[in-house]
């Protein structure tokens, strides 16, 4: 989708609904700025294209995504549907729509793509890294379960070495929460440190030019990084490699819940991809 610029009437509220997102006026949590940031992206996409909000424009949005890109659809009814509460709330639009509109609700029909690292799958990435930066990707998501936003999102000011703890300030939710750092991830950190370039950047991650590297530009070299070791990788399946490894090595979940910074241990153990080879190794040992 590209990007356009949204027409008049309905986009005059978008400040509002930025700041209700921001300050938790929406359903009582403040969003993340990251959260804000695709919200408002897809809301200036549909209304740049159709104008204004209503059942018939929000069919014409969902019906030009194809069904199979289920998240990019349900991203869309989502960013609608919430700045749609915006204009309720202001008299611009009836409430009956919320209620009508729940019926264009994208609906997950085929079975959700879930893909994790082994342990061999996971030595043949650190092989693979050419370079400090590199192999931080590789552990630091890894190591820690962090999001790839969350670690694209970390600040120099958020490593204390001497306490081995590293602060995940703008986390899903605007939460923040503390994650231990183990010696070989800290080792990692200082030994990108020591050849990172001299910048101003305040942000861990830097590209080549000593900007900022975003999300996509820390999955994308992950990306490179997998296709050099021939293993399939994304930045969510080295979050479920740190729930599933762990798991496996007997930590307990609900520390791996905390560390991941899931609200429900449920979504935690859905992480967890122990395979029946793995289960059945481990069984043999069992008395």
């Amino acid at each position: 989708m590209g990007k356009q610029s949204p027409k008049k009437g309905h986009s005059e509220y978008l400040s509002t609904w930025e700041d209700a997102m921001r300050f938790g006026l929406m359903d009582g949590r403040p969003h993340s700025e990251i959260s804000i940031k695709t919200y408002v992206y897809y809301a200036n996409w549909f209304l740049g294209r159709y104008g204004e909000i209503s059942l018939e424009t929000l069919k014409k949005a969902l019906l030009a995504i194809p069904t199979e890109h289920y998240a990019k659809r349900l991203k869309m009814y989502q960013s609608v549907t919430s700045l749609a509460k915006i204009l309720i709330e202001e008299q611009v639009l009836e409430k009956s729509y919320l209620m009508e509109a729940k019926k264009f609700r994208p609906r997950r029909h085929l079975p959700e793509k879930k893909h994790s690292v082994d342990q061999k799958s996971l030595e043949k990435l650190l092989e693979a890294c050419q370079n400090p930066l590199e192999k931080l990707i590789v552990i630091l998501l890894s190591q820690t379960g962090l999001r790839v936003s969350e670690a694209a999102s970390l600040k120099l000011e958020d490593l204390d070495f001497e306490e081995k703890v590293l602060t995940v300030r703008l986390a899903k939710w605007g939460k923040t929460r503390r994650v231990g750092l183990q010696n070989k991830v800290v080792e990692v950190i200082q030994a990108y440190l020591d050849v990172r370039s001299k910048t101003e950047e305040e942000w861990l991650f830097i590209n080549r030019n000593g900007n900022r590297m975003d999300r996509f530009g820390v999955r994308n070299r992950l990306d490179r990084i997998g296709k050099r070791a021939d293993v399939k990788v994304t930045p969510h399946a080295l979050r479920r490699a740190f729930v599933t490894l762990n798991a496996n090595k007997g930590r307990p979940l609900v520390m791996l819940q905390i560390a991941c910074g899931h609200n429900d241990i449920a979504t935690t153990r859905s992480y967890c991809m122990t395979t029946e080879d793995e289960t059945i190794e481990a069984m043999r040992a069992w008395e």
